[in-house]
């Protein structure tokens, strides 16, 4: 076995063993394995491509896909939540509090509805990506030309899209196993934070460096990237690569929050109200599902639920593990040695 150990700002900030040979899966497979070996089990890799594994423990044999796909939830939960319109749907009709708003397959019905929108910010995504692949955000009075911009490129993903209210505030992603929420944390935008001397390009060569993060979600974070999307993000805020931003001043390179776009994860796992904890599950009831990623939007995490200022944004059928196992600030949850619960083993 190999002890690997993150460091970041000269503090141990998270430590847990390899075995060698599995260094090319994704880090949330990795997780699998290091606890299925942990416990004697026979691991076999079917598929390393697919991160497709068998386990075995005398004989009782289950497969996994991607870490937490598994024969605890059916082919109609995984399409549900994979269907934005269809997960909605059914989360409004168990009176969960979701974005107001509604779908579209074709461009000129989305544009014909121009101005039911154009006065909210508004959030135009494809209906089955993940990843925030596809999504735009419209400010309040945004210009017809960049609305169709936002329309276009989500049609170009999917041959449905949703266009619905903004809601403003922090994501967190709440990890559904069984009947327990397992663990929460804050999904941040891909950022770096101005030191009044460094120019943007300088602090994410400098964030990069932490050895936490790499590429292809074999690493606890990703790379941010200094793409065009960076680019676009960093002008609207008034900056580009070469700003010098104040110290404490924080630049967002990205508008969505996943954690593959280099964003950072934050254990909220004891801070969220516990009636968040109880929505979340009832999400993932209302799909049917055991093993899934509630998407929750608040600016009062920390306070009980108001509809005024929350929201459920979707339910992930394949959530990743290693947001929680590695967070980038809080406490390390182990999530991987649940599901393996879950599946029966011992």
């Amino acid at each position: 076995m190999e002890t690997v150990k993150y460091l970041f700002g000269g503090y141990l900030m998270s430590s847990f063993e390899l075995p060698k040979g599995y260094e090319d899966l994704e880090i949330s497979t990795q997780i699998i394995i290091r606890d299925a070996i942990h416990r004697k089990m026979e691991v076999e890799i079917i598929d390393r491509g697919e991160n497709f594994l068998r386990l075995k423990q005398g004989n009782h044999v289950e497969f996994i896909k991607e870490a937490s796909k598994t024969r605890l939830d059916s082919l109609m939960s995984y399409l549900v939540m994979e269907n934005k319109i269809a997960s909605k749907l059914i989360l409004s009709e168990k009176k969960i509090r979701v974005p107001i708003g509604k779908n579209y397959s074709n461009l000129q019905s989305a544009l014909g509805d121009f101005k039911i929108f154009e006065d909210k910010k508004k959030v135009i995504k494809p209906v089955t990506t993940n990843f925030g692949i596809g999504i735009g955000i419209s400010p309040i009075g945004d210009s017809f030309e960049n609305f169709k911009i936002f329309v276009e490129r989500a049609l170009s993903y999917s041959s449905s899209i949703i266009i619905e209210e903004f809601i403003e505030g922090p994501e967190y992603r709440f990890l559904v196993l069984g009947d327990e929420v397992v663990a929460v944390c804050n999904r941040v935008p891909a950022n770096v934070t101005g030191d009044g001397k460094s120019t943007i390009s300088d602090l994410i060569a400098r964030k990069n460096d932490d050895p936490r993060r790499g590429e292809g979600h074999k690493t606890a974070l990703e790379k941010i990237q200094m793409s065009e999307i960076e680019k676009e993000v960093l002008q609207s805020q008034g900056f580009n690569f070469d700003s010098v931003i104040p110290s404490g001043r924080i630049a967002y390179l990205r508008k969505n929050s996943n954690i593959s776009t280099g964003g950072d994860s934050v254990d909220y796992t004891d801070t969220v109200h516990p009636d968040f904890k109880k929505i979340a599950l009832d999400s993932a009831r209302a799909a049917g599902a055991t093993i899934c990623g509630v998407d929750i939007i608040s600016s009062e995490i920390e306070k009980k639920p108001d509809p005024n200022t929350f929201a459920v944004l979707e339910i992930n059928f394949n959530p990743v593990l290693y947001i929680h196992e590695f967070p980038y600030k809080g406490t390390p949850r182990s999530v991987g040695s649940k599901i393996l619960d879950l599946l029966g083993f011992n």
